[in-house]
């Protein structure tokens, strides 16, 4: 992944091993090094398992477990991700392909009573998965016991939908959930421009914060749910990036290898490619260097 010359230095800084973490008191004092990219790629051999395994397989101390019922399993390829501040901030997980993981994700929807949705691909000839509500407004999909209603759908900007709908239990109570459709990142290996992806998480923290009932008057925070097709990339940058900002707003100090260290020990096999890695550096040099 190839990178400007003016945030190649700030990027090192940023958290290599080899330097201090990056401070917002200084950044006027960050240096320029040609090699940083490979510093990067280093630090990422250092922190991640290349082996990559096949399999959905997740880490048994923090899988999501469904509620089980007669004839049912209560797995689900979904892995807690820990935010700043918050544990259990996330749930990452795989698109749904089939009519049972469909059921399956809705139910866990439910179940954490999740507000806010992140799909970070959309399903097409390409990419796994299906889509799992109605693309219709006012029209419902039937999931066993649940009820999903699609009440309005609205393209925020080029690339960003948010499709508004209502969960509903027939043994009563319901749930608004904000769904953001984010097509800029189509292809795993095709990476989006770092405005672009920023602009969807600085949405997706607004909508956070103000869009759906607030912590205190539900007396607990919900998660909220990331997916792309396997749930090990896109979206776990999606987790460092996010995780990134709340730090250094909160600190005005980040260390993004920590963070994805941590990460990895949460979701298994994630980031294993070294140019998501790199990624997760230019998102958090572009929050840093346009918005602190």
């Amino acid at each position: 992944m190839l990178f400007e010359s003016s945030t190649l230095g700030a990027l090192l800084k940023m958290g290599s091993h080899n330097t201090k973490a990056l401070d917002r008191e200084e950044p006027t004092k960050i240096p320029y090094d040609k090699n940083v990219v490979k510093f990067i790629y280093q630090e990422h051999e250092e922190i991640i398992n290349r082996k990559v395994v096949e399999g959905e397989l997740c880490f048994d101390h923090n899988r999501v477990v469904l509620s089980e019922e007669t004839g049912s399993s209560n797995y689900i390829n979904a892995s807690y991700i820990d935010g700043f501040e918050h544990s259990k901030a996330y749930i990452t997980t795989e698109t749904p392909d089939s009519e049972k993981k469909i059921c399956d994700f809705w139910k866990m929807i439910w179940e954490h009573q999740t507000e806010i949705i992140v799909m970070l691909n959309e399903p097409d000839g390409y990419e796994k998965g299906v889509f799992y509500w109605s693309l219709e407004e006012r029209s419902t999909l039937y999931c066993g016991k649940l009820n999903i209603e699609t009440l309005n759908s609205q393209r925020l900007y080029p690339g960003l939908e948010i499709t508004k709908l209502i969960v509903t239990h027939e043994d009563g109570g319901s749930l608004i959930v904000n769904h953001f459709l984010y097509k800029n990142w189509q292809r795993v290996d095709i990476l989006p421009s770092e405005r672009d992806f920023l602009d969807l998480i600085n949405t997706i923290r607004l909508y956070n914060r103000f869009g759906g009932i607030l912590e205190s008057v539900k007396g607990y925070r919900s998660p909220i749910v990331i997916h792309c097709s396997d749930g090990l990339e896109r979206s776990m940058a999606f987790c460092v990036i996010d995780v990134s900002i709340s730090q250094i707003l909160k600190t005005g100090k980040v260390n993004l290898s920590s963070i994805v260290s941590r990460l990895s020990r949460e979701r298994f096999n994630c980031l294993h490619c070294a140019d998501h890695y790199c990624f997760c550096y230019s998102v958090f040099y572009h929050y840093f260097t346009f918005f602190m």
